[in-house]
């Protein structure tokens, strides 16, 4: 016999800016224990409405070079396919990139944010390991990061931290070939 999964009463952002005037809510009723928020999505899309737009692209499958998938859930920047589902998520397009349509964001475009994001986060650069090397510059997709000369050298500075996925990325952490970045959860 099939176990019923829990299910739960989803938010999700929809704006089509050619055919809306405001962007609007839509919710959906999802399975959510054991699911990313990207499985949340994909449900909605397969199971209620196939004209969600959301973007994705290594579906949590190892340390790609992605970060497509970036979305607000509850307020916070995540990765739709790291971040765990939660019960009665509200989720948005990421603020500081323009929305094409619902949540799939043009990163060429970048908007003024409007609301500023407090991730639970904070970085730490050690300054003792850090070459300027730039692999965190080229690897976040949210332009967290530019190499500052400090001290007569290039040294990696977070100049975004609104924007960053942080726990759910930690993309520039995992490549940084020689640990000079830390990524911590404030708690």
């Amino acid at each position: 016999m099939e176990e019923r999964q829990k299910m739960t009463q989803v938010k999700v952002f929809r704006f089509d800016p050619h055919v809306d005037k405001y962007p609007r809510y839509e919710t959906y009723l999802t399975p959510f224990e054991e699911h990313t928020v990207l499985d949340v999505l994909k449900y909605i899309y397969e199971n209620y409405d196939s004209s969600l737009a959301f973007r994705f692209g290594c579906s949590g499958a190892g340390y790609e070079r992605c970060g497509a998938c970036s979305v607000l859930v509850n307020g916070r920047p995540v990765f739709s396919c790291k971040k765990l589902a939660e019960e009665e998520m509200t989720i948005d397009p990421h603020p500081k990139f323009e929305v094409i349509r619902d949540l799939a964001i043009d990163f060429d475009r970048k908007v003024k944010m409007v609301k500023k994001l407090t991730p639970p986060i904070k970085i730490i650069i050690d300054p003792e390991k850090c070459d300027g090397c730039r692999d965190c510059v080229l690897i976040c997709p949210l332009n967290v990061y530019e190499i500052q000369k400090i001290d007569g050298r290039g040294i990696s500075v977070p100049i975004d931290m609104a924007s960053c996925c942080g726990m759910t990325c930690n993309q520039c952490a995992i490549f940084c070939r020689n640990s000079a970045i830390k990524i911590e959860a404030i708690t």
